[in-house]
């Protein structure tokens, strides 16, 4: 039984990381999931939130990401974000700004998503207090 597989993150504007990794850590929409080898295959929403993995070094990888989707199928699992950002001022920089447009766009009183803006803006909330 393998005890890595293969994961590829792409954001938006370029390839964040690719290799065997032996957990990955991911902010679903109903709640955080851990992926580990031999993962039943699915597919999935990603909220805002940080997506953690280690690839068997002593450090783990932890990323910041502002939505996507993931697909898990045959230990390779590819993920592709809005937006994946580390370094921790870096990161606080993006979730203020992305926290600013969402509130922009909840002050048109026409809009019909504000429930769903709403969610996402508690997700990034809830993100930039784990920085």
């Amino acid at each position: 039984m393998k005890n890595k597989f293969e994961l590829s993150v792409i954001s938006a504007e370029s390839k964040v990381f690719e290799g065997e990794v032996e957990n990955v850590l991911v902010p679903g929409m109903v709640g955080d999931f851990l992926v580990l080898p031999n993962h039943a295959p699915c597919i999935s929403s990603i909220r805002p939130g940080f997506l953690e993995f280690s690839d068997g070094s002593s450090s783990k990888h932890r990323y910041f990401v502002s939505g996507g989707i993931i697909e898990v199928i045959n230990n390779t699992v590819s993920l592709l974000v809005d937006k994946a950002v580390t370094g921790d001022k870096d990161i606080r920089e993006d979730i203020s700004t992305l926290i600013s447009g969402i509130d922009e766009k909840l002050a048109i009183a026409d809009i019909t998503d504000k429930d769903d803006l709403g969610l996402r803006k508690n997700d990034l909330e809830e993100a930039l207090k784990q920085v």
